[in-house]
């Protein structure tokens, strides 16, 4: 890499990360508005958020709702990830665009879609709603890292199981899946992460009994503005970071660019 071109990388990396050292470092303060620099560090803002059930409870729900989410769309990514990489039929460029269209989709046209049919079939404003949309939205990151996944499993392997006795169904849950495993746990660790942090659709899904952190932060803001915010947002960083470092450490980050 020649000098200029890692300096433009740094560059690009320093306009990424600026904004996430900058709400960390604010979360610290102990003023009671943003204010940088900071002359003092307190955890004063930490304690606040135990003083919000608001934000614990969108906590829980946000948990809930992306594990249950990212389950599904894992289960669903795998067998059409397999349907994919392993059999040739006709339209199967059309269905591969097809899994990955909500990623070219604008968020607001799916949102407002998604909240006509809900609403129409008497769905609007339930858990269920939140669950059918988010697995809608991280799909297909789910179905392309397990697709990189399984196309790296040789498919001889599957015929020597079956050339021995198996069944296809038996082949591929004792030799496919756990060849293919790590590829599945990016998959459902990276579908997590996209439900949890996701807020512009499902902004259209709910109402005030349901509320995610993410969407909880957002109504947080248009009452007040305190170093609450930066505090909460600094965990969801921190979070977000190990889960990440998770997906790095099984080789998941390369199954997105293979």
């Amino acid at each position: 890499m020649s000098f200029l071109l890692r300096i433009y990388a740094w560059l690009i990396a320093a306009f990424m990360l600026a904004p996430l050292i900058l709400i960390v470092w604010m979360s610290f303060t102990p003023a009671e508005f943003f204010i940088l620099p900071t002359q003092e560090f307190s955890l004063r803002w930490y304690w606040q958020i135990f003083e919000h059930p608001g934000f614990t409870n969108a906590f829980f729900l946000s948990v809930r709702l992306a594990l249950i989410s990212s389950v599904i769309a894992t289960a669903l990514s795998f067998f059409a990830a397999y349907a994919l990489v392993r059999f040739s039929f006709s339209g199967k460029r059309a269905l591969d665009a097809y899994f990955m269209s909500p990623l070219l989709i604008p968020a607001v046209v799916l949102g407002i879609a998604m909240l006509q049919f809900l609403n129409g079939v008497g769905l609007y404003n339930t858990f269920f709603s939140l669950v059918a949309t988010h697995v809608v939205v991280i799909t297909p990151f789910a179905i392309r890292a397990i697709d990189a996944a399984l196309r790296d499993v040789p498919k001889e392997l599957e015929w020597a199981a079956m050339n021995l006795g198996a069944s296809r169904v038996r082949a591929l849950w004792r030799v496919t899946l756990p060849l293919s495993l790590r590829g599945v746990a990016a998959g459902f660790i990276f579908a997590f992460i996209m439900s949890f942090d996701e807020v512009t659709v499902t902004i259209f899904m709910t109402g005030p009994s349901y509320q995610t952190l993410p969407l909880r932060i957002y109504n947080y803001l248009s009452d007040q503005v305190d170093p609450t915010v930066a505090a909460v947002s600094s965990l969801l960083i921190l979070m977000s970071l190990v889960l990440i470092l998770i997906l790095e450490r099984i080789g998941g980050l390369k199954s997105f660019v293979k």
